[in-house]
């Protein structure tokens, strides 16, 4: 894999306007006070530990302590396209969601249907193999099955750039590797299960796999990434919200910065906050030494590195789930 980094200079993908109209550009005038109860917010977000602020800012009261005259209500998806499929159909205003997702969704709605406010989260997806299986790269994937957590997310367009990359494609493209969509917590059943071969799957998923499904990683992304770094995360907003309630979004955006600055300060407490949460929505919290595993592979920024983004437009391209080479 380590001639295999994407080219963020070449990628050639013209997504700047994506990241340009964020917080006070090309939006309308500040909104009017409310008269007549709190604004409604939907937000939306995965029970996972790359969404941490999510868990946090929703778990601890931050975003209901910052916006006082925001009401917030809460909708927990498996993956991106789901999220994305709710901001489409007007159910979610703010949602926390990976990057390809995000730029699919805006590609394909010329521009209409989002706006990227702010990142969340960097690294923390990887391949994960079983221990009884010979695979120690993505070019070892030949003739075997890998689940994804959704077919159109992040990590699903990242498995399938790095079969392109490898000289690989999947089953349905007259290749030979079995893409398998299934939920998170259904990988982990099938890899104990020995149903499936590996996983390309994010944080606590991947360190679950390694610690319950006796996995081993195969692929962590940092190392194919320049520098280490990739966007996990990234916080959007659903255009039409945005434009009608630009003061809402800008202090929901300041909360969750607030959040971010509070977990790089504070890093036990908060894989603590989260972990809680996660119990709250899972039934069971992680295990302490799973927790503090996948939470080394994380980093929280609220930067959403554009390079990145743009390298990802290039991945869902090259997977063919973007036509246009000139969008």
């Amino acid at each position: 894999m380590k001639g295999a980094h994407w080219d963020r200079a070449n990628a050639g993908v013209g997504l700047s306007v994506l990241l340009l109209l964020a917080l006070g550009r090309g939006w309308g005038p500040a909104e009017s006070a409310a008269t007549d109860g709190k604004l409604p917010l939907r937000l939306a977000y995965f029970p996972n530990l790359t969404h941490a602020p999510a868990l946090i800012g929703v778990g601890d009261g931050r975003y209901d302590k910052a916006l006082p005259n925001v009401a917030i209500s809460t909708r927990v998806v498996n993956a991106g396209p789901e999220a994305m499929q709710a901001l489409l159909a007007g159910e979610v205003d703010l949602a926390f969601v990976g990057p390809s997702p995000a730029i699919n969704t805006f590609i394909k709605s010329k521009g209409q249907a989002l706006r990227i406010v702010a990142g969340a989260c960097d690294g923390g997806a990887s391949l994960i193999t079983r221990g009884d299986v010979s695979i120690t790269s993505v070019r070892d994937l030949d003739g075997h099955s890998v689940a994804v957590p959704q077919i159109g997310g992040t990590q699903d367009v990242s498995l399938r750039h790095f079969l392109v990359a490898n000289g690989l494609k999947p089953r349905e493209r007259g290749g030979t590797v079995s893409i398998i969509p299934v939920a998170n917590p259904d990988i982990l059943t099938l890899f104990k299960r020995r149903q499936i071969d590996a996983a390309w799957v994010p944080e606590p998923w991947a360190s679950r796999l390694r610690s319950e499904g006796n996995g081993k990683t195969a692929v962590d992304e940092r190392d194919v990434w320049p520098g280490g770094r990739f966007t996990t995360t990234v916080v959007v907003a659903r255009r039409k919200f945005a434009e009608e309630h630009p003061e809402a979004v800008r202090e929901f955006v300041a909360a969750h910065a607030a959040t971010v600055d509070w977990i790089q300060g504070h890093p036990r407490e908060a894989q603590d906050s989260a972990n809680r949460e996660l119990q709250k929505l899972a039934g069971k919290p992680l295990e302490e030494k799973v927790l503090r595993e996948a939470w080394s592979h994380l980093t929280f920024t609220t930067d959403p590195n554009p390079g990145s983004i743009t390298a990802f437009a290039q991945a869902a391209r090259d997977a063919g789930y973007l036509k246009d080479k000139n969008t």
